[in-house]
């Protein structure tokens, strides 16, 4: 261990005079029969650290960063609560040499040094056992002992300790927050004070720990001023304000208060010393038990005030932004509330009626901003009128509109005081000539009718010769009936067209659905944003081997669009067949056999069979004869 250091005290004091105010005095204290013991600590060249063995079998650590380690017998344990000053001169044998002073131990010091070795000091686990050394003498690093405690991690380190330093300074910062003082434990909040959205009413939400509530300027739901809660536990309690009380005040205050009482965890600021019995050596110590007891506190009163004017407010979503010409009703779910006085009520569920007055703006062919007031001449697709007679909250309300064109449409609500019956107005809560109304262009009021577009395809050519194997469609959209939505940018939104072709072995029918005797070839898709523009889509390969027909049905799906057109386009299908989009597969004329006489005699010759042939052709015969027939059939 260490060579002797020389230990000196504030002037005026002994070796102990830092302890005299300590219920029991370390002077006078027989020695126990031995010295405290190195056994299971971890060297550092040579340098001990860890836990000593005390004479009573209890494990103890040094408080006194740089004094010598106890190797004389130890005095018997007794109970502190402070720790002195002190000041040593240390030339020790790891090559440290210098005066290390430490202050005395503040009252924090001594319940962060308390924790750690309580919760943590009494292990038989070497490493852990160095982190607490390290975290105590982090707990009391000052100017004065910061070198020597530095040089000693070093040594540390360099001989496979880092990560029990390491350890140890997390200990140390663990200490910090969890070496709570008396005090410490509150009920975990305050009163929470809700009001509801009637008027004068509301709820109080107290935190476990709570062990009374009262209040003034109303009742709790069992009529009484006054509760007091038995289990501890949190809750919450409804309460209604006594309003005009006793006067006919205008505005109506509501406190609630209460007291509270929860048991806390606190670590005494206080160790048990083993003191050696030279006054050079090093104080160790081990910890003192946490102490559970209780804290009890009263809450501040939280209030509710309750000021009787009327101040309504509207809000509305629509449930569905798309809106089919099929179904052509205009739902929106109006939101009425109140400002902080709250809905004019008597009672619990008499409220006072209103009339909210809303009109649906529309058919708009591009997007409209948000603003403050209607645009002049917006044009009007119809109004609703809502009663809502059951105090603030939700109201559903449908508009039909027959005749509803593809746009875009939005809903503007109001509450005009000049709209209400006159028991109302008389009342005097809505200020003569107000009007309390919602924002045009609300995006949450909006709602669309898709465009409904036709499309007309016709391909290049309707026949394909024999070794074509390409056809190219072309396609133009109108708007039918109404506009083409545009865009923000007031761009017509572009229509994504899928063109599918099919195979049949016959010529195609008309007919609005696809037979289930045509196979699908493939399909392409182009895009068109402009009506009655023709466009050519891109050239569409028949499979080798393909016979017979091949149609092309145009489809206009959800699916296809942008994410921006997905429902501005009433899905639609042009009919399968259509002529325009027909073409026949003309198949190659076949070659003609040789006759029965040449093939027995094996005349024949290779050329023979081709003049035939085309003496068949040249003469208009028996082979042009055969391809007219294979049409007849096709067609």
């Amino acid at each position: 261990m260490h060579t002797p250091n020389h230990r000196t005290h504030p002037p005026g004091r002994g070796v102990y005079a830092a302890l005299i105010a300590v219920p029991l005095l370390l002077l006078g204290i027989a020695p126990s029969a031995q010295a405290a013991s190195f056994d299971g600590m971890l060297s550092y060249a040579g340098y001990h650290v860890g836990a000593f063995k005390t004479a009573d079998g209890s494990r103890a650590y040094c408080l006194e960063p740089g004094v010598d380690a106890p190797a004389s017998a130890q005095l018997r344990p007794t109970r502190v609560s402070a720790l002195p000053g002190y000041t040593v001169e240390v030339n020790d044998g790891w090559g440290w040499r210098g005066t290390v002073t430490t202050g005395a131990a503040t009252e924090e010091q001594m319940r962060q040094m308390n924790w750690i070795l309580a919760e943590h000091g009494d292990t038989g686990d070497a490493d852990l056992a160095v982190a607490v050394q390290v975290a105590l003498w982090e707990i009391r690093r000052e100017p004065g002992n910061a070198a020597w405690i530095d040089g000693k991690y070093e040594l540390f380190r360099a001989n496979g300790g880092r990560a029990n330093v390491e350890a140890g300074k997390r200990l140390a910062a663990e200490a910090r927050t969890a070496a709570l003082a008396p005090g410490n434990a509150t009920p975990g909040g305050e009163l929470e004070m809700h009001a509801d959205d009637g008027d004068a009413a509301g709820t109080v939400r107290y935190p476990a720990g709570t062990t009374a509530l009262s209040i003034t300027g109303g009742v709790f739901d069992s009529g009484s001023s006054s509760v007091s809660v038995a289990d501890g536990a949190a809750g919450t309690l409804h309460w209604t304000a006594t309003p005009h009380e006793p006067n006919w005040d205008r505005t109506t205050e509501v406190s609630v208060t209460g007291s509270w009482s929860v048991a806390e965890k606190y670590w005494p600021a206080e160790l048990i010393l083993h003191p050696a019995t030279r006054d050079t050596e090093q104080r160790i110590g081990a910890g003192v038990k946490p102490v559970v007891g209780t804290n009890s506190g009263a809450f501040a009163a939280k209030l509710a005030s309750f000021s009787h004017d009327f101040v309504p407010a509207l809000a509305t979503q629509v449930p569905a932004a798309i809106v089919q010409r099929a179904d052509p009703v205009f739902r929106d779910v109006v939101t009425v509330s109140a400002g902080p006085a709250g809905w004019p009520s008597r009672g619990v569920a008499d409220f006072m009626p209103v009339v909210a007055e809303g009109t649906l703006y529309g058919p708009f062919e591009a997007p409209q901003a948000e603003q403050d007031a209607v645009p002049d001449g917006a044009p009007v697709a119809g109004t609703a009128e809502l009663a809502v007679d059951a105090g603030p909250g939700d109201y559903a309300v449908e508009l039909a509109v027959p005749d509803a064109a593809p746009g875009y449409y939005y809903w503007v609500w109001a509450i005009r005081e000049a709209g209400q019956t006159q028991t109302v107005r008389d009342s005097g809560l809505l200020a003569p000539g107000a009007e309390y109304a919602d924002r045009f262009g609300v995006i949450t009021e909006r709602q669309i009718v898709p465009s409904e577009l036709r499309l007309d395809t016709a391909l290049v050519t309707n026949r394909l010769e024999p070794g074509a194997r390409t056809l190219v469609d072309t396609v133009s959209a109108t708007a039918a009936p109404g506009a083409w939505l545009r865009d923000s940018d007031n761009q017509r939104i572009p229509v994504v067209v899928r063109l599918t072709y099919f195979q049949s072995d016959e010529r195609p029918t008309r007919q609005p659905e696809v037979p289930d005797g045509a196979t699908e070839l493939g399909s392409a898709t182009l895009s068109l944003a402009e009506p009655d523009v023709w466009v050519d889509a891109a050239p569409f390969d028949i499979p080798e081997g393909t016979l017979g027909w091949v149609t092309v049905q145009a489809c206009v799906t959800a699916e296809d669009q942008s994410e921006a057109g997905a429902e501005m386009f009433v899905p639609w299908c042009d009919d399968y067949g259509v002529p325009a989009e027909t073409a026949e597969l003309v198949e190659p004329a076949a070659e003609v056999a040789p006759t029965a006489d040449i093939a027995a005699t094996g005349a024949a010759t290779a050329p023979r069979p081709m003049l035939f042939a085309a003496g068949l052709l040249g003469a208009g015969g028996l082979l042009g004869g055969i391809v007219a027939l294979r049409r007849t059939h096709g067609s």
